[in-house]
């Protein structure tokens, strides 16, 4: 019997450690590129009507969102938030475009953010403001991760965000003859053919449930 792909996950620790648990019985081998720290900013949710959640990483470093409304990017970042979801987009610009609020909100993020978000609803009549909670730190790829990439067994690389796969191929990773690609986003498969020329699988929308079926998928159900 052929042997399943290994699953190389790239994400940050919890992430990465949330993904394994949906791929039961799939061998996966997890190597993040990159480590999430706070910054010691502290929100007083007290002076806002909402909160802004385009990444679930915000979560850990916010007062508990009990009772207060939320607008997120992402199906898991909305369960994870513990608020009153009162949106989920598929992206920053779909929030941006499908929001229907009083401000002011408060947008908590990471250091490295896409869309603007804080500055278009300010400029559409909602006052946001932006708060950066976390960093998003350098980590290398272990040697082991590394080996799998670069051999000759088939291997699956899932890539969430177009800055994970701008660390990972920074430090000159080698794909092998085996290796099959999966990208969240064109933006995240833009990076991947533009730093190695592999062919790309993209998900049709960037949702995270859509990822985990196609990594099924490819390891072969």
């Amino acid at each position: 019997m052929k042997p399943r792909p290994t699953v190389i996950l790239t994400r940050p620790e919890a992430a990465s450690t949330r993904v394994a648990a949906e791929l039961s019985g799939i061998p996966t081998l997890i190597s993040p590129v990159t480590q999430i720290a706070g910054t010691g900013a502290e929100v007083d949710l007290s002076r806002y009507r909402g909160v802004i959640l385009t990444s679930a990483n915000a979560v850990t470093y916010l007062p508990s969102l009990q009772g207060i409304p939320v607008y997120s990017v992402g199906a898991r970042t909305a369960e994870e938030s513990g608020g009153v979801v009162q949106l989920v987009a598929r992206d920053a610009g779909d929030l941006v475009n499908r929001i229907t609020a009083t401000g002011p909100l408060v947008h908590a993020h990471g250091q490295e953010t896409r869309g603007n978000i804080a500055s278009r609803l300010t400029s559409a009549g909602i006052e946001t403001h932006s708060v950066v909670v976390y960093v998003q730190l350098d980590e290398e790829l272990s040697q082991e991760a590394k080996a799998a990439l670069g051999g000759d067994e088939p291997t699956i690389l899932p890539l969430w965000s177009a800055r994970s796969a701008q660390r990972l191929f920074s430090q000159n990773v080698t794909l092998g003859p085996n290796v099959h690609l999966i990208a969240l986003s064109p933006a995240v498969a833009d990076v991947c053919r533009t730093a190695v020329g592999h062919a790309v699988e993209v998900c049709d929308d960037p949702d995270g449930q859509e990822m985990i079926a196609r990594i099924v998928a490819a390891a072969g159900g």
